[in-house]
């Protein structure tokens, strides 16, 4: 509030199949995949919903300005603001959201079109009575790093309502139009809430149910810091080449054009858990890219462990690197570097304490399924046999997730 379904399903079906040194925010950072196959591979890869490709500010062009023509005098206003903002105290509590005015001020954004934040399905489009009018809810599901998640986008105060509930929206696509509250107390504006819980109802208000500001921001995005961080989202089920690696199974999935390949069984770093900093020998979880290949002999000391075949991931990624400017093992503009150059799938800084050199690749000889399953110093290991199959298979530039 301010201050002054025809469902789309897109269902992956995935089918039933398998380094030397070197890897959030709130009460649904887990997977979002409500109903479990059993196969990780299959929970991470099924959705009920298109996922998001990236998400854009709801009102003015996708980075929230550009220019807009006031309805009532014709006159053109260049601009937005947001009058009230996430987390801020004022007369009705804490502020779970923004509440965005056009630059014209008064009622001169009355009318302007509302946009889907991202692709996603609405799961309410109704009046809902004084304060909040017209009121549409969106669910998106995104990958982040090696995580399917999901979070609910909310449009109040609208005008009038251009979805239904049930209904498939793309990203940007019109939900309805800039209003103001049935009773018309504040001026026209659009409340904007990102929602990480599910559980919330379309109305719920945190400060009427005794909520503080820790809660609200375990429970809500702050929207213009989420929309800025997720402009653009990978979606592996559109990837020409996907690599899955499951640590808990040790097995791996090669997929092709969303068609599944192969299952190939694997071991990992000496290390088990989360690969965290240099020389702790344990594998990555996250969401990499092939940066190149080499198949052949190996010099020095330790080549002939690599079997034949190498193929090297970006490993950092952003998310390492996010996680390790928290932790100060490495500086902004290191951590600016690895995020550039990861989200274009080039190589990332290696020369970190957060390590580097992390691959696929084969043994000094064949290892049993039933033996030791931690053999590298955090690469992921495959037999050889099942790596000079693959080698071809895998182009540079292919996504590889480890989970």
């Amino acid at each position: 509030m301010m201050k002054v379904v025809s469902a789309l399903f897109y269902l992956f079906a995935a089918l039933a199949i398998g380094c030397q040194s070197g890897e959030t925010n709130s009460a649904t950072s887990q997977a979002s995949n409500r109903n479990s196959t059993g196969s990780p591979f299959d929970d991470f890869l099924q959705t009920d919903i298109a996922p998001a490709d990236g998400f854009d500010f709801p009102f003015g062009d996708a980075d929230g300005k550009g220019s807009y023509t006031d309805k009532a005098t014709g006159k053109t206003h260049n601009g937005w603001y947001a009058a009230t903002k996430f987390g801020e105290s004022y007369s009705l509590g804490i502020h779970p959201g923004e509440d965005w005015n056009g630059n014209g001020g008064g009622n001169t954004d009355f009318g302007q079109p509302v946009f889907a934040v991202a692709n996603g399905r609405v799961v309410f489009a109704e009046q809902a009575g004084q304060p909040w009018g017209n009121v549409v809810v969106i669910e998106h599901v995104f990958y982040e790093n090696h995580q399917q998640r999901r979070i609910r986008s909310l449009y109040a105060h609208l005008q009038t309502l251009t979805v239904k509930a049930g209904e498939a929206v793309k990203r940007r696509q019109q939900v309805g139009t800039i209003g103001q509250d049935p009773q018309k107390t504040f001026g026209a504006h659009l409340h904007l809430e990102l929602r990480w819980d599910e559980s919330l109802a379309p109305t719920y208000w945190p400060s009427s149910n005794g909520k503080d500001l820790k809660w609200v921001r375990e429970h809500y995005a702050e929207p213009s810091s989420f929309i800025a961080a997720h402009r653009q989202l990978f979606v592996p089920q559109e990837e020409a080449t996907l690599v899955l690696v499951d640590q808990e199974s040790y097995k791996m999935r090669l997929y092709e054009r969303g068609k599944l390949r192969g299952e190939y069984d694997i071991s990992l770093g000496q290390g088990k858990g989360q690969k965290r900093v240099q020389g702790d020998n344990k594998t990555p979880k996250g969401m990499y890219f092939v940066l190149n290949k080499h198949r052949g002999k190996f010099d020095g000391a330790y080549g002939e462990f690599y079997g034949g075949h190498w193929i090297k991931v970006n490993y950092p990624n952003r998310y390492d690197a996010e996680r390790g400017r928290a932790e100060g093992l490495i500086s902004a503009q290191q951590q600016s570097a690895i995020a550039a150059n990861w989200q274009q799938r080039k190589a990332t800084l290696e020369n970190t304490r957060l390590g580097g050199g992390i691959g696929f690749h084969g043994w000094a000889q064949e290892w049993p399924n039933d033996g030791p399953r931690h053999l590298s110093w955090g690469c992921v290991v495959m037999h050889i046999y099942d790596i000079r199959k693959v080698f071809d298979q895998i182009p540079p530039g292919a996504m590889v997730v480890i989970f």
